[in-house]
């Protein structure tokens, strides 16, 4: 099982309300289900001694989210399914794989505080440079955890880390309207990122170091009554990476240096009939 715990670095504090302000926050009801279709398309570059070799990705999931306990804080407990619906890699439809179950901490802002799932099985080597398990903490936005009124900002900063190393999350939000969207009255909240990475990933053919920043922007749909109604994102990720043979076998091989460049796009949709 790979776990990421959320080390707190930067929130802003909570406030009261004034007639033009308004309190955004996630429902977090035990037995919540929220159910989305979540689609995402990379463009992956890779470089080896010397040659880049490019490849475009086109996943679709079917995205459940489940509310699983009350905890202390106003935290929730939570527990996040990706169900593979596609998979096409250069216009090709390939081996889906299985669904994937996180158990995560949710706190009272939306943030993932901790963020527990299985490891990669090998069909899904596919997707990993697209960065699953980090992804999941930039579907929904991060909300203020205070009243804000509509052109303000708050920022926030956070940092993961498990057994395999580190990414940081760093946010600036800003809540640039209100309108309707799909029926509901609904907070547009645009965000921009960065998220430095420092990790080792293993897979079947080699170990493998990752280090370099994701950066992006983000523009989501909120409900007033609680919920994210649809977030669109784009990023691009650029790493240094060093290969390594797997199983600590190092006699004659030398490590290997390449480049790995990503740019992403996702949109997520709430499945109508799912709050």
């Amino acid at each position: 099982m790979r776990r990421f715990l959320f080390l707190p670095l930067l929130a802003l504090t909570a406030a009261s309300c004034t007639p033009d302000e308004v309190l955004l926050s996630y429902g977090s009801q035990v037995g919540r289900r929220l159910t989305y279709e979540l689609q995402l398309r990379g463009r992956i570059e890779r470089t080896l001694s010397g040659s880049t070799r490019t490849q475009d990705i086109r996943a679709t999931f079917r995205a459940e989210q489940e509310v699983t306990g009350r905890l202390s804080g106003g935290r929730a407990s939570a527990r996040m399914t990706l169900i593979p619906r596609s998979l096409v890699v250069d216009g090709r439809a390939q081996q889906i794989g299985s669904a994937r179950a996180f158990e995560v901490v949710l706190g009272p802002d939306g943030r993932i505080l901790e963020l527990e799932g299985p490891e990669e099985e090998e069909e899904e080597e596919t997707l990993a440079p697209l960065g699953i398990d980090r992804l999941l903490p930039r579907l929904r936005p991060v909300l203020p955890g205070r009243p804000v009124t509509a052109g303000e900002v708050w920022v926030n900063e956070s940092e993961f880390q498990d057994a395999g190393g580190r990414f940081t999350l760093r946010l600036r939000s800003r809540l640039a309207a209100f309108g309707v969207v799909a029926g509901r009255r609904a907070a547009l909240v645009r965000t921009t990122y960065s998220s430095p990475v420092s990790r080792r990933e293993i897979f079947s053919n080699a170990v493998t170091d990752v280090r370099g920043e994701d950066v992006g922007t983000q523009e989501a749909w909120f409900a007033l009554q609680g919920y994210l109604v649809r977030s669109s994102g784009d990023s691009v990720g650029s790493y240094r990476l060093l290969f390594r043979p797997p199983g600590g076998q190092t006699t004659g091989v030398a490590p290997v240096e390449g480049a790995l460049r990503v740019r992403l796009h996702t949109d997520m949709r709430l499945v109508p009939a799912t709050r």
